[in-house]
């Protein structure tokens, strides 16, 4: 495994890497093959799940991710970090969840299954470029789960004030993310780093939304999306253009990473 790196550049996927078609644009496939080219390595810092970001990885010379909010961290096929939910933990959100009308998928590094479906959940799915999961309510039961995602309208703070293990991140307008406490794409780029030798060396990263402040406070250099939040916006080093209009390429040069 390479560790003679320059420095590591993160990059979130919807809403940074992606297009608004939830797919890489060839300027930004060739600025992450360049990027590798100059000595410095990508990484994808993301709430999707391993087996969502396989076309990203096809795209580009990629093979390092930290995924599922930090909880499943895997560079050139290690497993490198994986932090799972405790199966009474999860069975008492699903209780909760039902008392909230809410929808839950649990996430494995390779597997997703919903508890439930409805037309909320189908439109979530399609509006974020995925195929629904399949029914299993039981699924955590006997395997590793990592992260579970709540489909909701709300922002998950009832979620959080009920649950102390657990923490919740509002990615979309239909999405909470959730981890174990503790748990964050800063945590994750922790274990990367020192698996990697790479402490010493400086940190960038690129990002849009709420759970991607923990990784853009961390890094050296942090790059806030021109279509980013507002609260992202206000703790990046520097505000780049919008995810399809050159925002990798130009913050990238901005840096002379490439």
């Amino acid at each position: 495994m390479q560790t003679n790196y320059k420095g590591t550049v993160f990059f979130d996927l919807d809403g940074t890497l992606l297009n608004a078609k939830s797919e890489i644009d060839p300027d930004v496939a060739e600025a992450t093959r360049q990027l590798k080219e100059n000595g410095y390595l990508p990484v994808i810092n993301t709430g999707r799940s391993p087996i969502e970001i396989d076309p990203v990885l096809n795209s580009t010379d990629i093979d390092t991710y930290i995924t599922l909010d930090g909880a499943y961290v895997q560079s050139a096929g290690k497993v490198v970090y994986e932090n799972n939910i405790k199966p009474e933990l999860i069975e008492k959100l699903l209780k909760q969840a039902d008392e909230f009308g809410d929808t839950v998928s649990v996430h494995t590094a390779s597997e997703s299954y919903l508890n439930a479906a409805n037309p909320f959940v189908e439109d979530f799915y399609k509006s974020v470029h995925l195929d629904l999961p399949e029914i299993d309510p039981d699924f955590y039961k006997g395997h590793n789960v990592p992260m579970i995602v709540i489909v909701t309208a709300g922002d998950g703070s009832n979620y959080q004030a009920k649950f102390d293990d657990l923490t919740f991140y509002k990615t979309g307008p239909s999405s909470v993310d959730t981890v174990n406490k503790g748990v964050s794409k800063m945590s994750g780029i922790k274990h990367l780093l020192k698996e990697l030798d790479l402490e010493d060396k400086p940190v960038y990263a690129f990002g849009d939304g709420n759970n991607d402040l923990p990784m853009l406070e961390f890094a050296d250099y942090s790059v806030a999306m021109g279509n980013g939040l507002d609260s992202v916006k206000a703790i990046a080093s520097y505000v780049t253009t919008e995810n399809v209009n050159g925002g990798i390429v130009n913050g990238l040069k901005h840096y002379k990473l490439i």
